[in-house]
């Protein structure tokens, strides 16, 4: 009898000990929310920096596009942990395009096409990590000169390589009629003569129809006359 007493005994202790350690352990530590913002003022993360193209209109092939990326939680920057800026093109996965080792980045990034953009924040012990994400729309890049002496003679380039329909339109009061359309060569060059008024002037545009790689491509407005 001595025996059973000893085993039921020792047996209540084993199975009581856990709860009592359970009821001591304290919760763990939770992280703060943390946000991705823009490090430069009024802008976002993520903007057109420079162009030299006269276009209007989104994005052009080969501009400049700022990274001005910050953290903050509750208000205050955050500077522990990491940032992986990535971009994906119609029809490609993601590919890490810029990387910081801090929770700060100012650079920049050229555009190339259509595309997605997001950042990446790691997080720390005491921050949770966040994202953000945008798509950004990009045109061709076209430029144009009159290489003609007696007539206009319209001359232009596409960049990148672009070997397809290019559309010019004519101006008619405050409507746009189309006047032709040309085709570039392997060179993604195109050529064409316009005409000019004895009087006055005729006002033009060139525009490339919208793709999945590219937004659509337009001109600046311009115009021929007789000198």
């Amino acid at each position: 009898m001595r025996l059973r007493h000893f085993v039921a005994a020792a047996l209540t202790t084993v199975l009581a000990a856990p709860t009592a350690l359970l009821t001591t352990t304290a919760p763990a530590h939770a992280a703060t929310a943390t946000t991705i913002v823009g490090g430069t003022e009024g802008k976002p993360w993520i903007y057109r920096s420079s162009s030299t193209a006269q276009q209007p209109g989104v994005t052009v092939y080969g501009d400049r596009i700022a990274l001005s990326i910050e953290v903050e939680a509750n208000g205050s920057q955050v500077y522990d942990g990491t940032l992986t800026v990535q971009r994906r093109l119609p029809g490609h996965g993601w590919k890490t395009i810029k990387t910081s080792d801090s929770a700060y980045l100012y650079d920049s990034t050229t555009a190339v096409g259509n595309a997605d953009y997001r950042v990446l924040y790691s997080g720390t012990a005491d921050y949770a990590p966040t994202s953000a994400g945008v798509s950004a729309k990009v045109q061709r890049k076209l430029t144009i000169k009159n290489v003609g002496t007696r007539r206009v003679v319209l001359d232009g380039k596409v960049a990148p390589k672009y070997h397809g329909k290019v559309t010019i339109f004519k101006q008619h009061g405050k409507k746009w009629r189309k006047y032709k359309t040309v085709r570039t060569n392997k060179r993604s060059h195109f050529s064409t003569p316009l005409p000019a008024p004895r009087r006055g002037k005729y006002y033009w545009k060139v525009e490339i129809a919208s793709s999945k790689a590219f937004a659509k491509t337009q001109s600046g407005r311009f115009y021929t006359y007789s000198s």
